[in-house]
């Protein structure tokens, strides 16, 4: 596809990922809404293996379109389990599905089936299932769209309803996009524009959203300092999201001419652009992120990738992750701008101290859990025996 540049990406795994990035996942097809009279949602739980929550009728059958699908299984969840005990409440409500506390998985998995109460009631009662209500940015975005407080619904226990409405997830990641669901972010959009007055002072800005402000005991990854400086010489303003408002987050995405991020939960902010934006992806690891897919191609960005990680071992969400400014960033820097202002003898020393961070903190992390490295065969993710070994053999050569 064209709206993708890979000349800066490592040529280890690239095939693989490209058939990721290739599929063509946006319909504009109907979705499916079933009805539930004495409809009972069951919230989250893990049965032996398997992550089950959804709707079941009231002869006990499940719901199949309430089940959460995405293209890797350990992020899909659906499925009923055996209850001693339901509270009922004699309401008609809209089935949200699962709420946590995780941005990146809110705008992707969570509010895909609220793409029903914009095509017909924006006033019905929404059912969602959490430990804790939905307060900060996240209720932000709902009253954003539209919904106010008394209309949500938290369900902790099972809890049968007089009928609840399932609509189909208008979002499966990595498996389909509806139209709809691009819909969802427009009218949110459109609307934080509304509130803010000044909004284009951001337009046609450079922006640069950093990770580096956001406090942890540990951080996830180092090195990205480098990368703010890099992009600041070259005129981007470097922002750290987490300090605004969504508001005032959707102006910037909105306005900017070009943003540039690491890979991560920072990219799936541009379902909030304009369409034909251009995206600069710092990557921090080989791992794919496959729900960027449908916010590249529904928005149509102009995306380059830029493979700027030493990945030794295969990792999880929580890393670790070490930046580096290597031949892929030097190269994007030097055709975009004519230079990449570095001193390669104080990288050489980074290297060597961001190694001495990674043992430890990998082993903290990722002791118990057998990471694979995830290859994309153009339906599934698998793996191969070889692929760690490659991995590790191919990123040593970094340090």
């Amino acid at each position: 596809m064209d709206l993708y540049n890979y000349k800066y990406m490592d040529d280890l795994f690239l095939e693989n990922y490209k058939r990721m990035e290739q599929l063509n996942l946006c319909t504009e097809d109907n979705l499916a809404v079933e009805e539930v009279i004495e409809g009972t949602i069951l919230p989250y739980r893990v049965v032996g293996s398997s992550k089950k929550a959804g709707v079941v009728d009231q002869n006990g059958e499940y719901i199949a379109l309430s089940a959460f699908e995405a293209l890797s299984e350990v992020d899909s969840w659906g499925g009923s389990y055996q209850v001693e005990r339901v509270e009922y409440l004699d309401e008609t409500v809209l089935y949200f599905g699962r709420f946590w506390r995780h941005w990146g998985h809110f705008l992707m998995d969570m509010v895909s089936r609220l793409w029903w109460i914009i095509e017909n009631d924006m006033n019905i009662k929404i059912a969602y299932d959490a430990k804790e209500d939905i307060q900060g940015v996240y209720w932000e975005f709902l009253r954003l769209l539209g919904v106010s407080k008394n209309q949500m619904v938290r369900v902790e226990n099972p809890t049968r309803f007089a009928k609840v409405i399932v609509p189909e997830c208008s979002h499966k990641p990595g498996i389909s996009c509806n139209v709809r669901y691009k819909k969802i972010f427009d009218i949110v959009a459109q609307k934080a524009l509304q509130e803010l007055e000044d909004y284009g002072k951001y337009r046609d800005k450079s922006i640069y959203f950093t990770r580096m402000q956001m406090k942890r005991r540990i951080p996830f990854e180092v090195g990205e300092k480098d990368f703010e400086r890099l992009f600041s010489r070259q005129g981007f303003v470097v922002i750290a999201p987490e300090k605004y408002s969504l508001v005032e987050q959707i102006a910037m995405i909105r306005g900017a001419k070009r943003i540039a991020c690491l890979s991560g939960t920072l990219p799936h902010n541009m379902i909030f652009a304009q369409d034909g934006a251009e995206l600069i992806v710092v990557r921090k690891t080989n791992k794919p992120n496959y729900r960027q897919v449908s916010v590249n191609q529904l928005r149509k960005l102009k995306v380059t990738n830029i493979d700027a990680h030493i990945s030794l071992k295969a990792v999880g969400p929580g890393g670790p992750f070490v930046l580096d400014i290597n031949k892929n960033v030097e190269a994007y820097f030097k055709d975009r701008y004519g230079k990449c202002d570095y001193s390669k003898i104080l990288q050489w020393f980074k290297r060597k101290i961001r190694l001495m961070w990674y043992v430890p903190v990998y082993i903290l992390r990722n002791r118990k859990m057998d990471q694979q490295v995830p290859l994309f065969d153009g339906k599934v993710f698998s793996t191969t025996v070889t692929a760690k070994s490659e991995l590790f053999s191919y990123y040593i050569k970094r340090i």
